[in-house]
Formats: C-alpha cells, structure tokens, sequence
C-alpha cells in the first residue's frame, strides 16, 4: 500500500511539472510585472564625437515593475521612482516622453532601447536589459 502511495504521489508530481512548463511556454510575454535590472548602457554622443558612456550592472534589490496602473516604479542604485508609462504600437512604451523600443521580450527578458537627438549629429542611446 505504501509503494502505492508513493507511486501515485510521483506521478501526480511529475504531471504537475509538466503542466507548470507547458503553461511557461505558453504564456504570452508582457511587460507588465516586476523585472530585475541585469544592467543599463548610455552613451552621448555631441556633434560626432562620443563625450560620455556609462555601463551599469544591476545589483541584488535593484528592480524596473511596470504596473497594471500605468504607472512603472523603480529601485536603481539606491534610487526610487515613480513614472507613468504606456505602450504604443509597433513594440514600443513611452515612459514620461521618452519612447523605448521593445526590441526584445520573453517570458524571462526584455531589452529597451531608445535614442534621441538633439541635432543630426549629437543624440542619447540608452539599452536597459532585464530578467524575472
């Protein structure tokens, strides 16, 4: 009875890991949901000539979470912040005025790039990468 037992118990496990991955590789990806930041690179660039880039690696507790109210929250290198933010047609989500391509987006990660510019030779670049 007990072999019984355990062996059902192992079946209904293993079914149940099967159905969980299933439902992974299913799911539709969203940017909604709170994301770990992996890092963020900037680069400016004036009249041709690049005068400041900056790599930044996120640490334990930094976190992007774009919220079902619109709004995206943040814990960055110590910092908070509120914003609002929505998404826009063709894989991309403006945050406060400054739009981000969606360049790529999985169930487990998300790059957003944008870049702006001030004149035809001078602009911002800005990829942020993140995970769950």
């Amino acid at each position: 009875m007990k072999k019984l037992i355990l062996s059902i118990a192992i079946i209904t496990s293993l079914i149940i890991a099967a159905c969980e991955k299933n439902k992974d590789k299913n799911s539709t990806p969203s940017l909604e949901g709170k994301w770990e930041l992996v890092n963020t690179i900037y680069l400016e660039v004036e009249n041709g000539v690049e005068v400041s880039d900056y790599n930044y690696t996120g640490i334990a507790g930094d976190y992007i979470d774009f919220r079902n109210d619109h709004k995206v929250y943040s814990h960055v290198d110590g910092t908070d912040d509120v914003s609002g933010y929505k998404l826009l047609n063709n894989n991309k989500v403006d945050i406060e005025g400054d739009t981000l391509e969606i360049r790529s987006l999985t169930t487990a990660s998300v790059t957003l790039y944008g870049k702006w510019y001030t004149n035809s030779n001078s602009y911002e670049e800005n990829t942020v990468n993140l995970k769950r």
